[in-house]
């Protein structure tokens, strides 16, 4: 073609036959007629330049597909949710970890309340309460106490361990106690409102699948940490085994951190979730360990793999 609007249709044909046949390096037949009559060189060419930016760009779309696929099955395994809903999951022991995370996401704002009146009172803030460890020792209770009497409860798991099982807890009548120590009522919306999450949690655990299980539940592993305004070394732990004492699964949770850190999964059912804050810069060949007294053979065992020891600073 001679005039403008002729070329442009007939370069729109050309490009449609092209995209029609991504596989194929020939020029079709209607992008031949380019060929006959004068100046038709600059047009072929154009045509064999645009079927190898198409070439191209159906790369790069695959590429950037397998990267989308990737993604959406990452998130898909790890189950994790941002609005409080249930994940969908098609294994126990996951669901079990997605509800244990969720149930610390419930009591974390409880806790933070209890913690920042340590705080204040360090800073010259009145308290009803003697000392920082009462505050710690009220959390401590009520969060075991929500796990153990509320979240698992109804025979639900062949037996529930914590770490202060003799303590006397009231969280339905006021005034709220812990043994001898009366809870302050400016805690006792958000404790009435944080039982009734977990109330709702509960509900959602299977009463079927979890009968041989054992739970383990240290509601606040950090009792130094948490008294003395140190929260980002504090850590609540929940952990599930099997009906012969094996380890199944697990929760290691800091409520403290801004934002929550966590880490929970089930090497059985190659569960892997969490959000996690890491060195920096990274040690690679670092081996965690209690900044307290580390046995001989725990020494032995680094110096012989060449590890380096890196400080938990949580003891």
């Amino acid at each position: 073609p001679t005039d403008r609007p002729s070329m442009r249709c007939a370069l729109i044909l050309g490009c449609v036959s092209v995209a029609s046949s991504l596989s194929s390096r020939s020029v079709p037949s209607k992008v031949r007629l380019l060929s006959s009559g004068h100046a038709t060189h600059r047009p072929v060419m154009v045509l064999a330049e645009l079927q190898e930016e198409v070439q191209l760009l159906r790369a790069e779309l695959i590429r950037k597909d397998a990267i989308i696929k990737g993604l959406l099955s990452t998130l898909e395994t790890t189950a994790i949710t941002t609005d409080g809903a249930s994940a969908p999951s098609s294994t126990p022991l996951q669901d079990l970890c997605q509800i244990s995370k969720e149930a610390c996401d419930a009591v974390t704002p409880m806790l933070r309340a209890f913690y920042e009146k340590i705080s204040d009172q360090r800073h010259g803030g009145s308290s009803k309460l003697k000392s920082d460890a009462t505050y710690f020792t009220i959390a401590d209770g009520i969060v075991q106490h929500m796990f153990i009497k509320h979240l698992f409860a109804g025979n639900k798991f062949a037996q529930i361990v914590g770490e202060e099982d003799e303590s006397v807890i009231n969280i339905l009548e006021k005034p709220y106690t812990v043994d001898d120590l009366t809870v302050p009522d400016e805690f006792n919306s958000i404790i009435a409102a944080t039982l009734k999450e977990i109330d709702q949690l509960s509900a959602r655990i299977d009463p079927n699948l979890y009968k041989t299980m054992t739970v383990f539940v240290d509601p606040i592993d950090g009792t130094r940490e948490f008294a003395t305004a140190q929260g980002e070394y504090v850590t609540i732990l929940i952990g599930y085994n099997d009906a012969v004492g094996h380890p199944a699964a697990g929760i290691m949770y800091r409520p403290l951190t801004s934002p929550v850190t966590w880490a929970a999964g089930a090497a059985s059912e190659e569960v892997v979730m969490g959000l996690l804050d890491y060195a920096d810069p990274p040690v690679p060949n670092g081996m965690l360990i209690t900044d307290g007294q580390v046995s001989p053979f725990i020494v032995d065992l680094i110096d012989e793999l060449g590890y380096e020891r890196v400080s938990s600073v949580a003891s």
